[in-house]
């Protein structure tokens, strides 16, 4: 992997600063706007290749700035993650330190994932329940009914990612073990 002089390093992390800020701001304001949208009842077809342009849009000066560099994005990445271990003095570790704070962040993962899978079917089963029944003319709809369609979308996203992450540190750990 090419080694970075200070400078292209400054450069490497401000734009790695610089393309996180913008994406919260721009989500931020996507969610603003699709808020207002609703509330004024503007009806819009929003798609995946809206999602892609705005995402590629904000790529365009991380991707000029690693071409100038000379590096994939895979060794970018890969120095942005050195960097940040030896700011927060993970970097001076023992193996042995490393593998046991990778295998307790694999706990809490695992804690996660399964807390969501949880939450996953019991909002399924409550919304699927509650799904087949007839609802009467002009009484207030179950708020319950909703929120679990919701919760369990949620919860459908989020298990499944906190699982995965624990396999991960759990590979990660292992690997640490190894050294």
């Amino acid at each position: 992997m090419r080694s970075l002089s200070q400078e292209e390093l400054d450069r490497l992390v401000r734009s790695d600063r610089n393309l996180k800020i913008s994406l919260v701001v721009t989500l931020a304001l996507l969610v603003a706007l699709l808020a207002l949208l609703i509330a004024n009842d503007v009806p819009l077809v929003l798609g995946g290749g809206l999602g892609m342009l705005i995402g590629l849009a904000l790529l365009i000066p991380q991707r000029r700035l690693l071409s100038d560099l000379g590096l994939s994005k895979e060794e970018a990445r890969e120095i942005l993650r050195r960097r940040r271990e030896e700011r927060s003095g993970l970097a001076a570790l023992p193996p042995e330190a490393r593998a046991a704070r990778a295998t307790r962040r694999a706990n809490i993962y695992l804690g996660l994932g399964i807390a969501f899978i949880v939450v996953l079917v019991l909002s399924a089963g409550y919304f699927f329940g509650e799904a087949g029944k007839t609802h009467p003319e002009g009484e207030p709809l179950n708020p319950w009914f909703g929120a679990s369609f919701f919760i369990g979308f949620a919860a459908l996203g989020l298990g499944p990612g906190f699982l995965y992450a624990a396999a991960a540190r759990r590979r990660e750990a292992e690997s640490w073990r190894e050294m």
